[in-house]
């Protein structure tokens, strides 16, 4: 279980350059839950998933996993981001077993872990490649088996989809469904992409602009929920364009208040 509990965040060094990035964020998700967090740009989606992780602490509240607060990293939990992140001059098994290494797993062993999650994202046969002899699509497969191999009970995914094609992103979505039907994972997964969040979710929570605050959380329930033809049902239509609605009208609405 995550809780978030009246999270804020405040960057810049004096009263008049600070930026409230987050203000009074609270939300709980259970485990095994798929959670995407989605606004406009700049609604702080990408800092709320950092203090989740621990990588930057909230200016006020906080987030418990289980009861245990939050104050860094932990073996608990794996980021996936959206530019890859991967190193350049390693190869691929290589850069899957990276997170094994840190934590000190002998060779053989993180080799062995690296080859079959290598097996699960699909890229037998690539393991000597480097990152720059792949895809876009396929270095976003490594990034993902290299956060599977650690065992996180949490996955975090930073856009991690975003910059792949149409039919790349689609495949992916896909991919990803079919993964976690074998690990008991919690997921919190940051979009921009109303169809993204509805077709991956288990619930979405809606942000607003700057300052983020989560203004609504929606169940997604739909019928054949996660599947091509789900995707094309009249409910899936009409839950994207309730978060779309929501989304526009929240941008209108600041825009009217800055005026």
């Amino acid at each position: 279980m995550i809780e978030v509990v009246d999270v804020s965040k405040v960057y810049g060094p004096t009263p008049e350059e600070q930026v409230v990035a987050l203000q009074g964020v609270s939300l709980s998700i259970k485990q095994g839950e798929f959670v995407s967090l989605i606004g406009a740009s700049g609604c702080g989606k990408t800092t709320l998933l950092k203090i989740l992780d621990g990588l930057i602490r909230p200016s006020q509240g906080r987030v418990e996993i289980d009861g245990n607060l939050v104050t860094g990293p932990g073996p608990d939990r794996a980021v996936v981001f959206q530019d890859f992140a991967l190193m350049p001059w390693a190869n691929v098994i290589e850069n899957v077993a990276f997170g094994l290494s840190v934590r000190g797993v002998p060779k053989r062993e993180r080799m062995d872990i690296s080859a079959e999650h290598i097996a699960q994202v699909g890229l037998v046969g690539f393991e000597t490649k480097n990152p720059g002899q792949l895809s876009g699509g396929m270095q976003q497969r490594v990034g993902l088996a290299r956060a599977l191999a650690v065992k996180p009970q949490i996955l975090l995914m930073d856009e991690p989809f975003g910059s792949l094609d149409a039919q790349t992103r689609h495949l992916m979505q896909e991919d990803l469904l079919g993964m976690l039907e074998e690990e008991n994972l919690t997921v919190v997964f940051v979009t921009h992409d109303m169809d993204e969040a509805v077709y991956l979710s288990d619930r979405v929570a809606i942000m607003s602009p700057r300052p983020g605050r989560v203004v609504e959380v929606l169940d997604v329930d739909l019928p054949e929920s996660g599947s091509a033809e789900g995707r094309r049902s009249p409910e899936f239509l009409e839950l994207t364009n309730y978060i779309w609605e929501k989304l526009r009208d929240a941008v209108r609405q600041q825009e009217e208040m800055s005026a």
